[in-house]
């Protein structure tokens, strides 16, 4: 006999079901390398104190001890309607999720939208992506981590890939024989710059600077949603930053007038001993200055010799700064993580 699907349209006051939490320490409870899930967290996230609820509209489904999923409805730049799927968590089994993923498509298209696309927790402000290989350790701060049918799972229910994503990781003495200009050429030159380490109260500081900076470099990202600054700041607080704070590296960068020219988040993997290169931005006015060169140098060698490995996360195949980790991580013994987007057509689908 099928269980029941239990689904719910997020409305002020509700709260997550136990049901729907009980999902993922049920998929996980024999896989050592799961980080888990915070109770806690994952009820606040589905609250009204995130700012997410005043300017989109959540869906939840599950079917107990089977599969989650959860929806979330919201215009892009172009006014058009968009929704992600996100939480999704599952047995290697398709019956349960062919019955959830109806579901939310049906909302879905009730909701004006023309295709589902995810993992994307929220938005991509938040975690999203899914692991494509079978994982044999841990995973690092913020990246993906679920089993390897996944990906099977969704072909299975009609879904293709959007975009593809990589983290990779080799001998830190192979990383910093990586290639840099000299720090004194061009019309900005090394010393023009001053960089601070990241703290949360210097990231307080200069916040709508760096509300700036970062929802304009991700403006052009697969899966962006433009959001209000107090959802950045969700996002973005002295907790989430914490990782970031606390790995060597990790810095703003002030120009010779004072102000933000751009940031470099670095994160520390101590179970690995792998220093992971995660996020350089630039101001558009100095994108021609040394100051890329100068952050990827600052990253090269604020790890010390406790650091085996460094590394570069979540990139997607375009871009400077993928060149330069290809660059950088080229000896027989470099490794890869894969991560993709899915999608798929709601709007001739009879649901």
């Amino acid at each position: 006999m099928n269980r029941p699907l239990i689904e719910q349209e997020w409305q002020a006051g509700d709260t997550l079901d136990k049901g729907f939490l009980a999902i993922a320490p049920h998929i996980y409870a024999h896989d050592p390398f799961w980080p888990g899930e915070d109770e806690a967290v994952m009820t606040r996230q589905f609250s009204a104190a995130n700012p997410f609820m005043q300017q989109g509209r959540v869906w939840t489904g599950y079917i107990r001890d089977c599969a989650r999923l959860a929806g979330f409805a919201t215009l892009n730049a172009a006014g058009e309607t968009v929704v992600n799927f996100g939480f999704w968590e599952t047995i290697n089994n398709r019956i349960p999720n062919h019955r959830l993923f109806r579901a939310l498509m049906r909302w879905a298209k009730a909701q004006g939208a023309s295709r589902l696309i995810g993992p994307i927790n929220f938005s991509t402000l938040g975690k999203f992506r899914l692991r494509l290989d079978t994982p044999t350790s841990a995973p690092f701060a913020g990246e993906p981590y679920n089993p390897p049918w996944y990906q099977h799972l969704l072909g299975q229910m009609g879904f293709q890939p959007l975009a593809s994503y990589f983290s990779m990781f080799d001998e830190a003495d192979v990383v910093r024989q990586l290639s840099l200009p000299a720090e004194d050429i061009g019309r900005w030159r090394t010393a023009d710059f001053s960089l601070q380490p990241l703290t949360p109260t210097l990231w307080q500081t200069h916040r709508h600077e760096l509300y700036a900076l970062i929802t304009r470099h991700f403006a052009n990202n697969i899966g962006w949603t433009a959001g209000s600054e107090a959802l950045f700041d969700w996002h973005f607080n002295a907790n989430t930053l914490q990782p970031y704070c606390q790995a060597p590296g990790s810095c703003l960068a002030f120009s010779p007038q004072g102000d933000v020219a751009g940031l470099l988040f670095t994160l520390a993997d101590k179970r690995q001993r792998t220093g992971i290169f995660k996020t350089i931005m630039i101001v558009p006015h100095y994108r021609r200055s040394l100051l890329y060169a100068t952050l990827l140098r600052r990253f090269l060698f604020s790890f010390d010799a406790q650091w085996t490995r460094l590394g570069a996360a979540l990139l997607n195949w375009k871009g400077p700064t993928t060149a330069t980790a290809l660059r950088a991580c080229c000896s027989p013994n470099k490794v890869f993580h894969h991560y993709g987007l899915y999608y798929r057509d709601v709007r001739h689908e009879l649901l």
